[in-house]
């Protein structure tokens, strides 16, 4: 069955102990979904601001339709020639330069948050902030989106399956590419002819996020994968990720994986697995630093329970810094209204390792909230305080490190509340 949720328990926490925030309530009773919104071109006063225009954001609307949008537009390409803003990091005695889109951070950003490795996309730093566990955190992490207002294309949405059993290992075939890039992907992919006859392609994999240290969770993916045959398939087969050092499938590694329980003939697929945290310390070196794993195994079909025309094209084996991260999406802010000044709390996926930036657009006016934490299905930030004599309707684009942006989340800003005024009594 597809991701679905209803959003109940949804409270904002600073680590400072305050209670909790407005709730936004059911996300499809007070706003259209991107592809209406975009649609009927009201959209298009986000796309003429400074920022927008700088990061092509009506060319990334416009190819949301099918998704891939950051590999279609070559954006991780562009990350080190992006010179108006530098975050430098400090690792292993040597000054690492990244070029990013960077926008308004808070002092007092890393004060919630610890420093560690990032095992993401080559393109991102291989040390960020995450921020720690607390009840944001958690609320961002386990949101779920119901599916009639997902903003995400229906290719990007996972279906959600049971777990396989575990893998037993057997020799593989040597794989053919995947397509147009080594991690893949599934747009404009043309279908291999195979008649009558049953035959799975493994299409692509994506990054989404890291885990966490503080829960021990492991790595995210989504793999995209596709029955090439016109009749459906009802058998129930497994799709694997394994975890190795080696660029050759092996026995006895970390894995993970999902039961699917059929694909409709000519249907394209995606679920997400999680591998176990161990991955992230297989090995160590010489000074007793973990070693991460540096190759992704993915398989479909892993139990070869289909019989297929042909199973070179049911896997692959990705250098992990190769895997690109899914696109950016916004699924919902933790209030639909908020004064000037409040602190916002965003769920998302795709967001990245860093701080990038959260637009405010009202209209035509594009400003900026400032960032207090961050990390990829999150985002906590405070809202511009701005002096509004009433309530006023504006959006909320997330902008990733690569510059590539979120659909628009509404929400409706009110004057800020000043001091309570004291009325002395009249005159005896």
């Amino acid at each position: 069955m597809r991701i679905r949720g209803d959003g109940s328990g949804r409270i904002r926490d600073d680590g400072s102990g305050r209670g909790p925030g407005g709730r936004a309530g059911s996300p499809g009773s007070h706003r259209r979904g991107f592809a209406d919104r975009h649609r009927s071109g009201e959209l298009d006063s986000l796309t003429k601001g400074s920022i927008a225009r700088k990061i092509k954001l009506a060319d990334q609307y416009r190819m949301r339709e099918h998704g891939d949008v950051a590999r279609r537009l070559d954006l991780h390409k562009h990350v080190t020639n992006i010179h108006n803003v530098t975050n430098i990091t400090h690792v292993d005695n040597s000054w690492h330069v990244h070029h990013h889109y960077r926008g308004l951070v808070s002092p007092v950003y890393t004060h919630h948050s610890f420093r560690h490795r990032y095992h993401g996309p080559w393109y991102f730093p291989r040390y960020s902030w995450y921020p720690r566990w607390t009840t944001w955190v958690s609320w961002t992490w386990n949101y779920a989106c119901d599916a009639y207002w997902d903003p995400r294309p229906i290719w990007c949405r996972p279906v959600v399956y049971v777990e396989s059993p575990r893998w037993v290992y057997y020799e593989v075939p040597v794989w053919t590419p995947l397509p147009v890039v080594s991690s893949g992907t599934w747009v404009n992919v043309e279908p291999e002819e195979v008649g009558p006859h049953y035959d799975l392609q493994l299409l692509a994999v994506r990054f989404v996020d890291p885990g966490h240290p503080d829960e021990g969770l492991g790595p995210r993916f989504r793999v995209w994968f596709r029955n090439n045959g016109a009749d459906p398939i009802g058998q129930p087969f497994d799709v694997m990720l394994f975890a190795s050092y080696d660029p050759q499938l092996g026995p006895d590694l970390p894995q993970s994986g999902v039961r699917v329980a059929s694909v409709g003939g000519g249907e394209t697929q995606s679920v997400d697995i999680r591998l176990p945290a161990e991955v992230y310390a297989m090995r160590h070196d010489e000074r007793g630093e973990p070693l991460p794993y540096t190759t992704l195994h993915v398989l479909v079909d892993a139990g070869q329970s289909i019989e297929e025309t042909s199973t070179a094209n049911n896997g692959a084996s990705v250098a992990v810094e190769e895997i690109l991260p899914v696109d950016p999406t916004a699924f919902e802010v933790d209030r639909t209204t908020a004064a000037g000044g409040e602190e916002i709390v965003l769920a998302g996926e795709g967001l990245g390792p860093e701080p990038g930036r959260v637009l405010v657009n009202l209209g035509q006016i594009e400003m900026e909230a400032e960032v207090l934490g961050w990390y990829d299905l999150g985002v906590r930030a405070v809202l511009p305080d701005l002096p509004l004599a009433a309530a006023t309707q504006a959006d909320l684009i997330v902008v990733r490190g690569d510059g590539a942006a979120t659909n628009p989340l509404p929400i409706t800003l009110t004057p800020a509340v000043g001091p309570e005024m004291v009325v002395p009594p009249p005159p005896e």
